[in-house]
């Protein structure tokens, strides 16, 4: 794993570099308090020090959150290409992004987007801690809606930390600004 700063400023220099109206911060402070809740569970059912399975997070436990979360969960295809699917994904989040349950990102977005929505789930996994992102929902045609969004790394089902778990909150689009 590597440092949540060091994760979060590679990933601020390649949107700066990709002209993504998007941030990505390892200092966890954000506005909506949902996101500061969801964290909360997130730390409470992971062991000290280390990263919670997706099963521990429940639906029952969530069930204040189910409506603004999507789960991604990372492959590789038979050729190794990398490939996030969209397990889960809360009504407010896809009334916002597209429901894309059950679904791989790769098949349903297009091309010329999927770096950046594999961009900010790979930062998770790579800090291996959760990371605070502010961004334009651009890649849906929405540049007037601005999500920030809570993601935190899991234990996927095979033991691996391949799976991320991502709180959204949408309002109106504001002037990003990196700290």
């Amino acid at each position: 794993m590597t440092s949540p700063a060091y994760v979060a400023d590679r990933y601020n220099a390649l949107a700066t570099a990709q002209g993504w109206r998007s941030a990505c911060y390892a200092t966890l402070e954000f506005k909506n308090d949902a996101l500061s809740d969801l964290l909360a569970i997130w730390r409470r059912v992971a062991p000290p020090g280390g990263i919670p399975r997706r099963k521990e997070l429940t639906p029952r436990l969530l069930r204040a959150h189910l409506a603004d979360i999507a789960i991604y969960e990372r492959s590789r295809s038979a050729d190794g290409r990398e490939r996030y699917r969209m397990r889960v994904m809360g009504a407010r989040y896809s009334s916002v992004i597209g429901d894309f349950s059950g679904r791989y990102l790769d098949e349903t977005v297009p091309p010329s987007v999927l770096a950046r929505w594999h961009a900010a789930p790979n930062a998770v996994i790579a800090a291996g801690a959760p990371l605070r992102f502010v961004s334009r929902t651009e890649t849906v045609d929405k540049p007037f809606i601005t999500g920030e969004y809570m993601m935190a790394p899991l234990i996927g089902d095979g033991g691996a930390v391949d799976t991320v778990i991502a709180g959204a909150a949408f309002g109106p689009t504001i002037t990003l600004q990196r700290r």
